[in-house]
């Protein structure tokens, strides 16, 4: 009985200093943190009247799990040349406060614009680095610009070390910069979820990956912008070596490659990309749009549009060694130099079904909408119209016999040769 007595009464005493404003009725599901760009009070990070001005050394001395606040601003990871903020397991890194808010859905990203920049100075680190053992329930970088990285090493924005698979969301990375792969992040035997993220005039100076490097990997990309990014090699917007990337709902704009892949060059992976359009990409040697190389793929219901190679192969889409299906595609107004204005196959086994070629180009040489060089291809239930090439305007083929069934031609264009299907058997 006075073990009850005792805890009505501390029951009592905390229901008053509730009334009275004395304590907060707020509960946290981790320890809050809370960081301004000047910082306030005693700047020890415990409210926003006493918020710290140090998002890099608050994240340091973190252990746990907890969630960190910043408002509108930006900040630095400092000037040394291994300086960046540590994504450690278990914290939650949320931008886009004004600095008064009392829950996190008061927030405003947009109009709070809270960056983490790199300053442009060269290092051998990303701005940010997502450390190892991360998972998605408990690790998250969410509204922020992360910008100005130049990192001599791999991954400009974003490093995520092997076996980290961090939440990544409401983010923009831009104008970041790396001297080998992944100018925007840089994934290393990782699945990170990365979801309503804009990428945006990054770069891969002497490698590949402008936009992201994935990298034995398994990322999921929703909901994302791919705009204007740039690689030497392959991959304007994202290259995957050895991975199984999974792509929803995406936009691929404008991004290039000195070589190949404009939009997404994969090699040795399995890709499933569903619900995205790839949109006046360029790649020089192969695939404007996208490149398959000694891969697995599975791309449904995307739009491929005006994507260029030059000179090259496969303006839309080019598959070399690979296993593709294409379901429910359009493939409008490609270019290519050479072959396969819209889809270049060569050595690979590809099923088609439920696409449109439609006003592609090989200016050059042959197949305006599909070339099919040495490749078991199946179509069906498909259109090919207004195409136009040197042969075969609709397609063409060669040491390749596809499988035809219920597709339609009509108004393609050969200035030499067949206006539909054109095919040139060679014996070696």
């Amino acid at each position: 009985m006075k073990v009850f007595r005792s805890r009505f009464i501390l029951f009592l005493i905390l229901c008053a200093l509730l009334s009275a404003g004395l304590i907060s009725n707020k509960v946290y599901a981790e320890a809050v943190y809370f960081v301004t760009q000047e910082g306030a009070g005693e700047k020890d990070g415990s409210s926003w009247k006493n918020a710290t001005n140090d998002l890099r050394g608050l994240m340091d001395s973190l252990s746990g799990e907890a969630e960190i606040w910043v408002a509108a601003g930006v900040y630095s990871p400092g000037t040394g040349s291994d300086d960046t903020f540590p994504l450690k397991k278990g914290l939650k890194i949320f931008g886009g406060f004004a600095g008064t808010e009392s829950v996190l859905e008061e927030r405003d990203v947009k109009n709070n614009v809270t960056v983490l920049s790199g300053e442009g100075i060269i290092r051998n680190a990303a701005v940010v680095t997502a450390h190892s053992g991360a998972s998605s329930a408990n690790t998250r970088l969410d509204g922020f610009t992360i910008t100005g990285g130049r990192n001599m090493m791999n991954g400009g924005g974003l490093y995520i070390e092997i076996s980290s698979n961090p939440m990544i969301v409401n983010c923009i990375f831009s104008d970041n910069v790396t001297f080998s792969s992944g100018g925007g992040i840089y994934i290393f035997y990782s699945s990170p979820f990365i979801l309503n993220c804009t990428f945006s005039g990054n770069a891969s100076a002497n490698e590949s990956g402008g936009g992201v490097y994935s990298f034995y990997s398994s990322p999921t990309f929703e909901n994302c912008l791919f705009l204007e990014n740039e690689a030497f090699f392959g991959g304007g917007g994202i290259f995957n070596f050895s991975s199984t990337p999974i792509v929803i709902n995406c936009n691929f704009i404008g991004n290039r490659s000195s070589f190949r892949g404009g939009g997404m060059t994969s090699r040795g992976s399995t890709i499933l990309v569903t619900s995205s359009t790839f949109y006046g990409n360029y790649g020089e040697e192969f695939g404007g749009g996208m490149h398959n190389e000694d891969s697995f793929g599975e791309i449904k219901n995307s739009v491929f549009s005006n994507n260029r190679t030059s000179p090259g192969n496969g303006g839309g889409m080019a598959n070399v060694n690979s296993t593709i299906e294409v379901t429910g595609c359009e493939f409008t107004m490609n270019t290519a130099d050479f072959y396969g204005g819209g889809m270049v196959n060569l050595n690979s086994s590809v099923k088609i079904s439920d696409c449109v070629f439609s006003r592609n180009e090989a200016s050059r040489f042959n197949g305006g909408g599909m070339v099919n060089w040495t490749s078991a291809v199946t179509i069906s239930n498909s259109s090919f119209s207004e195409n136009i090439a040197i042969t075969g305007g609709g397609i063409y083929n060669h040491n390749s016999s596809p499988v035809m069934e219920n597709n339609v031609f009509s108004e393609n264009r050969a200035r030499r040769g067949d206006d539909d299907i054109d095919s040139s058997v060679i014996e070696n």
